[in-house]
């Protein structure tokens, strides 16, 4: 059992998962269209459509495609986050498109949010692209890093996990050093 070379092979895998994360993301953006293409669902306002952990898969669409009923991704300037609704109507004021969203969670939504006053009337440079793809809960690891990022800081969060990968990989060696006796080997 070897601490250093835990703590080498920790920090190699998370690295090149990092690397490949990024790279994947910044692929994907680029054949999409979409500067943003990969989001975690961080809210249970699309429910039952979209769980909270659930990973969308999001690009980038001309503004005159989006039609009623679509998924989209907006940009909310009151909060500085991204959002992902439902457009539930279209309006054409002065030939100009609104677009009116609202989440598919009618307990937790169920009015427009732009009724209720959590995002403006929503004009074509604010839509950030339609959602082409869920994944079930394949971003609940990022969900559950942002809560520990915000209950304890970006430090204490990545000692954490260094820590719990190193820990892991102690135990397993231990394990695997460790033999079992059976009756057919004493």
């Amino acid at each position: 059992m070897n601490i250093r070379k835990e703590i080498r092979d920790t920090f190699k895998y998370i690295l090149i998962g990092l690397i490949l994360a990024a790279g994947l993301n910044y692929g994907l953006g680029y054949v999409l269209g979409a500067d943003k293409p990969v989001m975690a669902v961080v809210s249970g306002s699309m429910e039952p459509t979209l769980n909270i952990g659930d990973l969308v898969i999001i690009k980038k669409v001309n503004p005159d495609k989006i039609e009623v009923g679509n998924i989209v991704v907006y940009y909310d300037p009151y909060k500085n986050i991204r959002v992902v609704h439902r457009v539930v109507k279209i309006d054409n004021i002065d030939g100009k498109r609104y677009f009116i969203t609202k989440g598919d969670n009618n307990l937790t939504n169920p009015l427009p949010d732009q009724d209720v006053g959590i995002a403006p009337l929503l004009v074509g440079k604010e839509i950030r692209g339609k959602v082409i793809l869920k994944i079930p809960k394949l971003g609940l690891v990022k969900v559950y890093f942002s809560d520990i990022v915000a209950k304890y800081g970006i430090v204490k969060a990545v000692s954490f996990l260094l820590l719990l990968f190193i820990a892991f990989g102690i135990l397993e060696d231990f394990l695997k050093d460790k033999k079992v006796k059976t009756p057919s080997n004493k």
